[in-house]
């Protein structure tokens, strides 16, 4: 007991008193002991309340992350970096853009598709690749379009259910305060004429022969 004791004086929880009756030092160590146990108590409700909260469904997490995305529009080159698609001039397809707008506009087609294949020849850049590329990023283009318009028209749809929500509560609740407003006109005319009723029995006795 005399260990038990020492415990919690250090621990504050009771003060040591010298002199002090066995009963006395019984009475304070159940004291004590029954504070350290309500203590334990409450912790204990207070880590269960905080475990009872539920845990973020991934999916919900998801549908935000995807509205964060489609809150404002992306650049071409957010999107190439997206996909992991490099947006620089050297050797992709802008490359042969480049190389066509070079030459001059008053050119024969066909010259030009020549001279662009030799420069291409010339610089040991593979035109096959080139224009695979170009394949590539129509179909990444395609892809993000229909992720960006399904997405969005999702979000738009959620939105119009959540409008026709509230328009639905705004019109019931219109009607609430028009019945409550009628049924406090109606309660007050009730009162007003028990009111009157009474002032007149009251005031033919007060009245002055």
């Amino acid at each position: 007991m005399s260990k038990f004791m020492s415990i919690l004086e250090k621990m504050r929880v009771v003060e040591k008193v010298n002199g002090e009756s066995p009963e006395f030092e019984e009475l304070t160590q159940n004291r004590a002991l029954d504070e350290i146990m309500q203590k334990e108590v409450s912790e204990t409700n207070q880590e269960t309340n905080f475990k009872s909260f539920r845990k973020p469904d991934r999916s919900e997490n998801r549908a935000m992350q995807d509205k964060q995305i489609y809150e404002k529009n992306k650049s071409i080159n957010e999107i190439y970096a997206s996909y992991d698609l490099d947006s620089s001039n050297i050797n992709t397809v802008f490359m042969l853009g480049n190389f066509i707008n070079a030459l001059p506009e008053n050119l024969p087609y066909v010259v030009k598709r020549s001279s662009v294949a030799s420069i291409i020849n010339a610089s040991d850049a593979n035109l096959n690749a080139l224009l695979n590329d170009g394949e590539k990023r129509l179909k990444v283009l395609e892809q993000f379009s229909n992720d960006y318009t399904a997405a969005v028209n999702n979000i738009i749809a959620k939105n119009r259910e959540e409008i026709k929500k509230l328009k639905n509560m705004i019109e019931y609740y219109e009607a609430e305060i028009n019945i409550k407003e009628t049924m406090l006109e109606e309660q007050t005319n009730i009162i007003k004429y028990e009111n009157q009723k009474i002032k007149s029995i009251i005031n033919f006795f007060n009245k002055d022969e």
